[in-house]
């Protein structure tokens, strides 16, 4: 082999050797992930506790469930689950457990027959902690609550009511009934919740009630509008003498002597009339009363201050309660599924204050309570009475009244309303007395 020949082998080789070390360093790189690729991991941390080192069980309660139900098939003896149920009652409050709240039990990841702890959802914001490790222990805890100022404004659809369309923009149901709710209560003594129509419109400014970044209810609303058929109506919330209330952007009060219904939502089926087919006689004849629909079981409040008259049973009005306001008024409850406890003659009773449930008994083919109203000893349509509003802002009171409402005024103004959505209508019930 000559000096040429053998150069060139050996260069021949060195190229080879590095193309190969090449080869392989690409390939091993490829093979090896980048740091930020791996899989993180990420502790499950709830309620205080590493869940990654417990044999974890997470369920809600079902129906008719005690504590004996839910800790018993854990291992934990009749005299634990004695002591825990009185615990629970004492530090706690708790007086039973209710459906479909969520539950978890944390045992021994090797031995799940040895239960150390179990969880119970009280509430969105409070949780109790039952520790069985040794003897038995109980702790109520509470998460923290934020309060966040929000608006929205909306219009009432064909077939909706206030509570569906407030639930169609913030999408949780209680915090939606909640705020409808309390919108009735402000404007109960000038606005027909039960008559509002397509195209009424509203803006509200409220404080809504947050725990861990999620809704949990309404702290209090600050101002609110409504436009309702064709009138406008303001209301802002306001201290006067140390009192708590809501005045329009006048300073005239909210409050009046009736509440324009004794329910809080539902539908009128029928309204006062001196001609009507009665759906159980099958005859024509006058229905001096409003006719509120309802499931059986809805709360019906006394429209305002008054004594128990009368309370009882008879065949056509059902379960009732009569009410004595003054020497012009006197108002009545009937077809109640019952009458609440202590409701006899001579009791007093406030405004708002719940004095039966809805129900059919009596003259009734369907669940609702017939509202009548009786002036100066005549009943009357008391849809049709127009009554005096109370309290207003007193004149020294006036300008500041003016300069803490102003602001809310303009941002009232200036929320915008979301355009309303038909939903399918309710099916009608005309067969109630």
């Amino acid at each position: 082999m000559g000096i040429k020949s053998g150069i060139a082998s050996i260069v021949t080789f060195i190229v080879l050797t590095s193309i190969f070390h090449t080869s392989c360093s690409e390939n091993q790189q490829e093979s090896i992930p980048e740091k930020d690729t791996l899989p993180k991991y990420e502790p499950r941390i709830e309620y205080g506790f590493l869940l990654d080192t417990f044999n974890v069980v997470q369920d809600k309660i079902k129906s008719g469930m005690t504590l004996s139900h839910l800790f018993s098939p854990y291992g934990i003896s009749q005299q634990k689950i004695n002591v825990a149920d009185q615990l629970g009652r004492d530090s706690a409050g708790l007086k039973f457990i209710t459906e479909g709240n969520k539950y978890t039990v944390l045992r021994n990841k090797k031995d799940s027959s040895k239960t150390y702890y179990c969880i119970y959802e009280k509430n969105r914001v409070e949780y109790i902690i039952f520790d069985f490790r040794d003897s038995v222990n109980v702790t109520l805890v509470k998460r923290p609550v934020t309060i966040t100022q929000k608006e929205i404004g909306g219009e009432i659809a064909k077939n909706s009511n206030l509570v569906f369309t407030i639930k169609d923009q913030l999408g949780d149901d209680a915090v939606a009934g909640e705020l409808a709710e309390s919108i009735a209560q402000i404007f109960a003594w000038t606005i027909d919740f039960f008559k509002l129509y397509p195209g009424d419109k509203f803006k509200v400014i409220y404080e809504e009630k947050q725990v861990e970044g999620e809704p949990y209810g309404i702290e209090e609303i600050k101002a609110v509008y409504f436009f309702n058929i064709s009138a406008e109506y303001y209301a802002f919330r306001y201290t006067q003498n140390g009192e708590v209330g809501y005045w329009d952007q006048n300073g005239k009060g909210m409050k009046r002597p009736f509440l324009k219904a004794p329910l809080k939502f539902s539908r009128m089926t029928s309204g006062y009339t001196m001609r009507r087919f009665h759906p159980v006689q099958k005859i024509y004849k006058a229905h001096l009363g409003t006719d509120y629909a309802a499931p059986t079981g809805t709360p019906i409040m006394a429209t305002a201050d008054g004594t128990v008259e009368s309370a009882g049973y008879t065949s056509g009005n059902g379960n009732f309660v009569k009410l004595y306001h003054n020497k012009t008024y006197q108002t009545a409850y009937l077809h109640m599924s019952k009458i609440e406890g202590g409701m006899h003659k001579g009791i007093k009773v406030k405004q708002g204050q719940i004095i039966g449930y809805v129900g059919s008994t009596g003259l009734a083919t369907g669940p609702h309570v017939c509202y009548r109203f009786w002036k100066n000893g005549q009943q009357v349509d008391p849809r049709a009475e127009k009554f005096q509003a109370t309290e207003p802002i007193k004149e020294t009171e006036l300008a500041a009244f003016k300069e803490h409402i102003n602001p809310l005024l303009q941002k009232l103004d200036s929320i915008k309303i979301t355009p309303a959505k038909e939903v399918a209508p309710e099916p009608e019930n005309d067969s109630l007395q």
